[in-house]
């Protein structure tokens, strides 16, 4: 009989000694959480301070002040147009182009010269004043670098149609023969257009 009471107390022993580390037993549990988020850079640019990024359409005036080849002033001797410009030998004139890049990422620009001169009215085209070139298409700038955040870049071209042209007076006659023709006729038309394109650096 105490032996079977030693046995049944030692039965209890062991499970309450169970049941007490069951009891105690945990684990460690964590959770964590992390996010970023970024914003598409903006992308704009201006042409002779219009913004342009959404049209694509700018304004240049080539012609609109047009003067004396003789001694740079304002012409007066060729009648000012009312809704036209009007050109004639002896005058000449620039343009500027001022380009702006409001954008939050570098970029380089191209411009392409367009001539519409079917008359062949003999206009020409410098850069500096002294070179004169009667393809305008010459003066193209490509792949030019213009720094994000207000990078800017300025273009000027020129144009003239001289007096007289030629070093031989046969020559000299002849073309005063040809620009009478244009002026008796007094249609013929020139326009020049330029493309931009700006294009992000990568």
């Amino acid at each position: 009989m105490k032996k079977m009471t030693l046995l049944t107390g030692l039965v209890a022993a062991v499970v309450a000694t169970a049941y007490s580390v069951s009891g105690t037993y945990a684990r460690y549990t964590s959770t964590f959480e992390g996010s970023d988020s970024a914003r598409v850079a903006k992308w704009a640019f201006s042409i002779n301070d219009e913004n342009v990024t959404a049209n694509n359409n700018f304004t240049f005036d080539l012609f609109k002040t047009i003067n004396d080849t003789k001694d740079g002033q304002d012409e007066k001797d060729v009648a000012k147009g009312t809704d036209e410009n009007i050109i004639a030998p002896g005058t000449q004139g620039e343009f500027t182009i001022k380009l702006a890049n409001s954008s939050e990422v570098n970029a380089e620009y191209s411009i392409n010269y367009t001539v519409g001169n079917t008359s062949s009215i003999p206009v020409e085209f410098s850069l500096n004043g002294t070179d004169w070139l009667t393809d305008m298409t010459q003066l193209n700038v490509t792949d030019q670098a213009i720094n994000m955040n207000g990078g800017e870049a300025t273009v000027k071209v020129l144009w003239r149609w001289s007096f007289e042209r030629g070093t031989e007076e046969a020559d000299k006659e002849t073309n005063n023969t040809f620009d009478t023709t244009l002026g008796i006729d007094g249609t013929a038309t020139i326009t020049v257009t330029a493309t931009i394109t700006a294009t992000q650096v990568d």
